[in-house]
């Protein structure tokens, strides 16, 4: 009997060992303008009833697929927070995630939504969303954005166009990955207030529902294309916002998406809190040599 209790809880262990590197990623912190900023943890979050925050919530570490309602911020994400980060335009903006697996290969992009007066009740899943950054494949260097990613620490920086307009805004910083028969999304939000003197606003073409951003793409096949270097990220090019512009627009890291204009994001307002002298603490990610063997597993399964 003790050696069969043994037995179970050994293989309780394994199996959640197995269902985390089965895993993806989150984005843990935003980083704006030298504060920080707690993100949706998906695994304690839902438990605990945290304060509010400028981040909005995340249904869970998986993803979302491209037919979901819930594409532009995540499930859970639609609704606003009564709270907002704030940064001026031109400050940088650095989004870091957790538990990204190796293998989760594909673009990054970064977008921006107008809130209109009030971020709190503004749907993300209505909103229209102007690109900021966005980097695909680098023929290159022969590597993904999803990569570079990885290679920075998971964490991904954009800037807030400088001549961006003031007011409340959604930024939203997304990852797609490639490594399974359809696209996996992985998006994440948060509300800010741009602060400046810019006047500079996206036109009508430059903004598009998330639908709209992905409806008709095409997706290479990471596994068996030798050429990806004709890959675009789609979605519109970044938006180079008319109005006083003080700034030309950035290009992208990569060599096969469209020029770029630096990247964005900002925080504004009420409930902020100063960044730490310690960083928070974090769950320990799992093991890489784990996820390799998982995911070999299910690229093997696949194959069959």
């Amino acid at each position: 009997m003790y050696r069969l209790s043994i037995l179970l809880h050994t293989i309780f262990l394994f199996s959640s060992v197995v269902l985390r590197a089965a895993g993806h990623g989150f984005v843990h912190t935003v980083l704006i303008d030298g504060k920080e900023y707690q993100g949706w943890n998906p695994f304690s979050d839902p438990y605990n009833n945290p304060v509010p925050r400028a981040t909005r919530k995340v249904g869970s570490d998986g993803f979302v697929a491209e037919s979901d309602a819930n594409l532009a911020c995540h499930i859970g994400g639609d609704a606003g927070t009564s709270v907002l980060a704030e940064a001026p335009a031109g400050s940088k903006i650095t989004f870091q995630w957790v538990y990204w697996p190796g293998d989760h290969q594909g673009p990054v992009s970064t977008y921006m939504a107008s809130c209109g007066d009030d971020c709190s009740s503004f749907s993300a899943n209505s909103a229209k969303w102007f690109k900021i950054d966005a980097s695909g494949y680098s023929a290159n260097d022969r590597q993904w954005a999803a990569a570079k990613l990885i290679a920075d620490g998971a964490s991904w920086t954009s800037t807030i166009p400088t001549n961006l307009a003031p007011g409340e805004y959604l930024i939203r910083n997304e990852i797609v990955a490639l490594h399974s028969i359809t696209p996996q999304f992985y998006p994440s939000c948060v509300q800010v207030r741009v602060t400046g003197s810019g006047t500079g606003r996206p036109s009508s073409d430059e903004e598009m529902t998330m639908q709209q951003v992905y409806s008709g793409a095409s997706w290479p096949n990471i596994y068996l294309s030798d050429d990806l270097g004709s890959y675009e990220v789609p979605g519109p090019p970044p938006a180079r916002l008319g109005g006083n512009d003080s700034t030309e627009p950035g290009t992208t890291t990569t060599t096969t998406t469209t020029k770029a204009p630096s990247t964005t994001s900002t925080r504004a307002g009420t409930s902020t809190r100063t960044i730490s002298s310690t960083p928070p603490a974090t769950e320990s990610p799992q093991s890489s040599a784990q996820c390799r063997l998982v995911r070999r597993r299910l690229v093997r399964r696949r194959s069959l």
